[in-house]
């Protein structure tokens, strides 16, 4: 798992609780009090498992409530260190689109060809026309309720609205979760979009 991730996760719990709080989080997860992510670095998918389990024991906090959290603070981490690809985004379509390209940006320049096929393996943006992307998703973690959360964010960060549909999901059994996103309105617009069509899902391969 890229290293924003994990380093979204530290500054959630530091505006939370401060350093008390995250050497809790990070005591409870059994990973090192020192330990300093870095956004360009590759990390094992069952710590971050274990520091996501971590911090709602500690901080009793549904999925739902440390998804939304950690939702908001991904949107200011990149607003913080990729202050470019907000100005390049007109609004949240423009964004999502482009964090697909720097999801894939970020994996190639990864040490070890395991770690580039894994991380480009894991996630995948088909395009559906405009306003409407189909989205496949493929973690151990089956963190779909994490995705979703962040494009509602992102989406709330230019005022725009979203409509989710999960089309498969691994709990479910399937390969890989699929999502279709359609944008309903852009900046208050509506863009003519009617929700949940019928969609094709993203390929499995």
């Amino acid at each position: 798992m890229i290293g924003i991730i994990q380093k979204t996760l530290t500054e959630c719990l530091l505006q939370a609780g401060g350093e008390p709080l995250r050497l809790a989080v990070f005591r409870e997860a059994g990973v090192p009090p020192d330990r300093v992510f870095r956004m360009d670095q590759n990390y094992a998918d069952e710590e971050m498992g274990r520091l996501l389990a971590a911090t709602q024991r500690v901080t009793g906090l549904g999925a739902d409530e440390l998804h939304d959290l950690f939702s908001r603070t991904f949107v200011e981490v990149v607003k913080q260190v990729f202050p470019q690809f907000i100005s390049m985004s007109a609004n949240s379509e423009e964004l999502v689109r482009m964090q697909a390209k720097i999801h894939a940006l970020i994996g190639a320049g990864m040490r070890s060809k395991i770690e580039r096929d894994t991380t480009a393996d894991k996630f995948h943006l088909e395009d559906h026309g405009p306003h409407h992307v189909a989205v496949r998703y493929r973690s151990q973690l089956q963190l779909c309720g994490l995705y979703k959360s962040l494009v509602c964010a992102m989406a709330a960060e230019f005022g725009d609205v979203v409509d989710i549909e999960m089309l498969r999901c691994r709990k479910a059994g399937a390969e890989a979760c699929g999502f279709a996103v359609r944008w309903l309105a852009i900046a208050g617009r509506p863009t003519g979009m009617s929700p949940r069509p019928a969609t094709p899902a993203p390929a499995e391969g």
